[in-house]
C-alpha cells in the first residue's frame, strides 16, 4: 500500500539522480524557448434570454435513514493511510545524489511498517482473495525498493528508471486492490503513478 506514496518519492529521487549525473548519463536536454503567454481573446457578448419564471416547488420527499457505516477495519485503514501519506510528506526530497541512500532507507522503513499494518487491516475484512493479493504485492514492493536502493548506493542510476517503472505497475496493482475494497484513503489517482 504505502508504496504508492514512496513512488512519488522513489521517482523524486530518479530525476534527482538524473539531474545531478545528467554528464554522465547525456541526460541533458537542449534548452527550450521560452513560451510567451498570449492575451486572452475578449468573450463573446450573451445576447439577453427571455426571463422565465420559477416553477413551483415540489414536495419534499422523506428522507429515508440508510446506515452507511463502514466495517471498522475499513475505517481503521483509512486511518493509517492517511497517517501514512502524512509521515511520507515529512520526508525530505534530494538536494545530491549523496542524499538518495538515506532517504531510500527512510522510505522502505515507512514503506515496511505500513505493509504490516495495512494487510493486518486487509485480512480482517475476511476478503481472504485480495489480502492474499496485497501480501504478495508488498513482498514485490519490498524486493524492488531494496534494488533501488542498492541502485543508488552503488551509482548506478541508470538502472533506476528500469526499477521505477517496475515500482509503478506494483504501485499500480496495488491502488486497484485498495479501490475495490473501497479504501479511498489508500488510493491515489492514475496520473500520480506515471513516470
Amino acid at each position: 500500500m504505502f508504496r504508492l506514496f514512496a513512488v512519488v518519492l522513489v521517482i523524486g529521487a530518479f530525476v534527482g539522480a538524473l539531474y545531478f549525473s545528467g554528464d554522465a548519463l547525456e541526460a541533458w536536454e537542449s534548452p527550450k524557448p521560452d513560451t510567451v503567454a498570449m492575451p486572452k481573446q475578449p468573450k463573446p457578448k450573451r445576447h439577453p434570454k427571455a426571463k422565465r419564471h420559477a416553477r413551483p416547488a415540489k414536495p419534499a420527499q422523506p428522507v429515508k435513514h440508510v446506515s452507511h457505516t463502514k466495517p471498522s477495519w475499513l475505517v481503521e485503514l483509512g486511518a493509517v493511510c492517511r497517517q501514512g501519506k502524512r509521515e511520507s510528506a515529512s520526508i525530505p526530497q534530494a538536494s545530491t545524489p549523496q542524499e538518495i541512500p538515506g532517504i531510500l532507507k527512510q522510505v522502505i522503513r515507512l514503506n515496511k511498517r505500513m505493509n504490516l499494518k495495512t494487510a493486518d487491516l486487509v485480512s480482517r475484512s475476511r476478503n481472504s482473495a485480495a489480502a492474499a493479493r496485497l501480501r504478495n504485492l508488498y513482498a514485490q514492493d519490498e524486493v524492488l525498493l531494496q534494488r533501488i536502493l542498492n541502485a543508488a548506493e552503488q551509482g548506478r542510476y541508470q538502472r533506476l528508471q528500469a526499477l521505477a517503472r517496475s515500482l509503478l505497475a506494483v504501485a499500480k496493482a496495488e491502488n486497484t486492490v485498495f479501490a475495490q475494497l473501497g479504501a479511498r484513503a489508500c488510493t491515489v489517482s492514475p496520473d500520480d503513478l506515471q513516470l
